[in-house]
């Protein structure tokens, strides 16, 4: 079968800057905000393309002689993450373990200004500690007050917002140059539909476009775009069915066989996960992809096993990477990362699997959580469990 050509539940990259469309004046906003301050904070809801909006829109805006964009995501602890992302790119390496001197290194590399583009960053309070907190901030406020070629910009959901402003202390004026990506408009929307769909040599009738937005925005609250996108990458999978590669349309009729979009994530997973020879631990593999808040989270595939012993599940490593394989390849879930870890594509997926998860579930991860950051705590500082601590377990 053809490969659809939209984006499912991925983001955006610089690549695909030439169906990146309906979003100019955000782009170009968060584009003169860059320059402003050495920090830029970006956040806002799920699924409103904050991803897509920095690593598509915002790096388009650049020129490559103009900055040097280094991609830091959270791996066990922050400040470690961004250290490897450093090294990553430096070209000559230095024996010096002082962030602010690699960080010299690595301009003197590609005499471009930096900018550190920390994507999730709420995981660092999800599943970060303290101390972790603490440290990082202290550390990038030394790094920017000592290196000026030096830029942080953090994406960020925006119910995590506040969680910044406990470190203002730190660093003031934290979360001053901001930016809220919100919801994009109706009309937005149907233009976008209309742009993606004359890309893909797809005809559509501005009655379609005005039906397929209804559907997507019934509370008129705007159309989050991750959405937006597996819509219409199901009806082109229905518009394909036995048209070969020839042209297609798409029509009315389509949006009922389509479903509302909550049924269309829903029952994609359900029908997926019905699939695997074994549902029962295929839905304890994905459920070890969601924190304990609901939000998605990276493991590798040893670390869904022992996720899966927390909920009483004894499942093979063979069969658990064998199933962890397979939802790569049903775009559920990205393929590994440089640290062997995997993550759900998005978040809206991990919303419709946290609602399998029991209370019973609910409550041994917090446990689990719990004595993982307490054993932290331990080993570094030499902290040990109080006895309210054992009582809570």
């Amino acid at each position: 079968m053809t490969t659809s050509p939209f984006k499912f539940l991925d983001s955006y990259t610089r690549e695909d800057i030439g169906s990146f469309f309906g979003r100019e004046r955000e782009t170009g906003e968060l584009f003169r905000l860059c320059f402003t301050a050495p920090v830029l904070v970006v956040y806002g809801g799920s699924g409103t393309g904050k991803t897509s909006l920095v690593q598509c829109g915002l790096q388009s805006k650049f020129n490559e002689s103009d900055w040097l964009p280094v991609l830091v995501r959270r791996s066990g602890d922050l400040l470690a993450s961004l250290g490897e992302a450093v090294t990553a790119n430096t070209l000559t390496p230095i024996m010096s373990t002082d962030l602010g001197e690699q960080v010299a290194n690595l301009y003197l590399d590609h005499f471009k200004p930096i900018y550190f583009l920390f994507d999730q960053f709420e995981e660092l309070f999800i599943f970060g500690t303290y101390a972790e907190s603490e440290a990082f901030f202290t550390a990038i406020k030394k790094l920017l007050e000592k290196e000026r070629n030096a830029h942080v910009i953090f994406v960020v959901r925006e119910e995590y917002l506040a969680e910044l402003t406990r470190y203002e202390r730190i660093m003031p004026g934290l979360i001053e140059n901001r930016y809220r990506v919100e919801r994009m408009a109706r009309s937005r929307a149907v233009e976008v539909v209309e742009k993606l769909c004359a890309a893909n040599n797809i005809t559509s009738s501005p009655e379609f476009r005005t039906s397929m937005v209804d559907r997507l925005d019934p509370d008129g609250q705007g159309v989050e775009l991750s959405y937006l996108q597996v819509y219409l990458d199901k009806l082109y999978r229905i518009a394909r069915e036995g048209k070969g590669d020839g042209a297609l349309t798409f029509d009315d009729s389509m949006l009922d066989r389509a479903g509302s979009i909550t049924d269309l994530l829903g029952g994609f997973l359900e029908e997926q996960v019905a699939e695997m020879p074994d549902p029962a631990s295929a839905l304890t593999v994905l459920k070890a992809f969601v924190s304990v808040r609901g939000t998605k989270r990276q493991n590798t595939v040893e670390e869904v096993q022992t996720h899966a012993l927390t909920l009483g599940r004894d499942i093979p490593i063979s069969e658990v990477r064998d199933m962890v394989l397979r939802f790569v390849g049903l775009r559920i879930l990205r393929d590994k990362d440089d640290h062997d870890r995997y993550e759900l594509l998005h978040d809206a997926l991990a919303a419709k699997i946290f609602e399998k998860v029991t209370l019973v579930e609910k409550e041994l991860l917090e446990v689990r959580q719990f004595v993982e950051s307490a054993h932290g705590n331990y080993r570094k500082r030499g902290i040990p469990l109080r006895s309210i601590d054992l009582e809570y377990i």
